[in-house]
């Protein structure tokens, strides 16, 4: 199965916990993060995960999703990095 991209997330700084959500800090993920057993999530590292659960920097999502025409719209000028508003 190809890998695609699925939704955005954040990894823990200490890499032991992973919360999703369809936008980095909306509503939805705010609520699994006060729900959540780690504290410190402010500091997290923001990325994407894949239909596998795979956590991917924003480079590595941006570039698997470029690869598969994911990105339907042009959004953060000409970074490198995906962001949640390029897939919907």
């Amino acid at each position: 199965m190809e890998q695609v991209i699925v939704c955005s997330a954040i990894r823990h700084k200490n890499g032991g916990g992973i919360i999703c959500g369809p936008r980095h800090f909306d509503s939805i993920m705010n609520d699994q993060i006060r729900n959540n057993a780690y504290k410190g999530w402010s500091d997290s590292e923001q990325g994407f995960v894949d239909q596998f659960g795979k956590f991917l920097t924003r480079k590595e999502a941006r570039d698997i999703a470029k690869q598969k025409n994911q990105i339907i719209r042009r959004v953060g000028g000409d970074s490198q990095e995906l962001f949640s508003e390029n897939l919907y």
